[in-house]
Parts: C-alpha cells; structure tokens; sequence
C-alpha cells in the first residue's frame, strides 16, 4: 500500500532541543485506493483520520507547506511490533517497518532513505 511519512516541526514539541530541527515529529498517511488515511501520535493520543480522496497530491501538498515527506510503501505485518510509545512507534507499526535503532524522527527518516526502493 502506497505511504507517506511526514516529518516537521510542531508548535511546542516536548524536547524539541534534543531534536534536529525539522524533524521534531513524524506522522503517515496510507492510501488504501480511494482514500488517505492519517495516522498521527498527537500528545500522546493516537489519531486517525480520513484526510483526500485518493487522487489528491498529499505528498504536493505537504511539501508545499514545508514538511518533509518520504513516499515509501506499507511493509509486510510485522508479527510482534516492538516500538516505543511516541509518534515514530507508531509510524513504524503503521508502515511495518523494520528499524531497531531508529527512536527519532530524524533515525527513521535516515533509515526510509537508505532503504526505498
């Protein structure tokens, strides 16, 4: 399933100083054939939201604000998704991705990089 991972800098992030600026927070967005869908750690609560239709540019509109966005896929399901509680475990869990050693938005970002197709 086609998937994007948005990286930026939220208004008033906790620790923001241990973060690199702009990669202070991740959420994604699956697109299922007929709609985005979002998943996002906001505060610590998970959402969920239907956002376009399917054939609307997210990905456009995103960078146009000035996210950074990675165009990656949903991975095969991961069979015990170990992932610490923030926005980049739940990313990880959402996309099915495999990275250990990846508790930052800015780890993660680094680990789609080297591993999209």
């Amino acid at each position: 399933m086609r998937a994007l991972a948005v990286f930026y800098d939220p208004e008033g992030a906790r620790f923001q100083w241990l973060l690199k600026p702009g990669f202070r927070h991740v959420f994604c967005c699956l697109d299922d054939g007929r709609y985005w869908t979002m998943f996002d750690a906001r505060d610590g609560r998970p959402v969920v939201q239907t956002v376009q239709a399917s054939d609307y540019d997210l990905k456009g509109y995103f960078e146009g604000e000035g996210y950074t966005v990675v165009e990656t896929e949903q991975g095969r399901p991961l069979r015990t998704p170990l992932v610490v509680a923030n926005c980049v475990g739940l990313v990880k869990a959402v996309l099915a991705v495999r990275a250990p050693f990846a508790f930052t938005p800015f780890q993660l970002y680094r680990h789609l990089m080297r591993t999209r197709s």
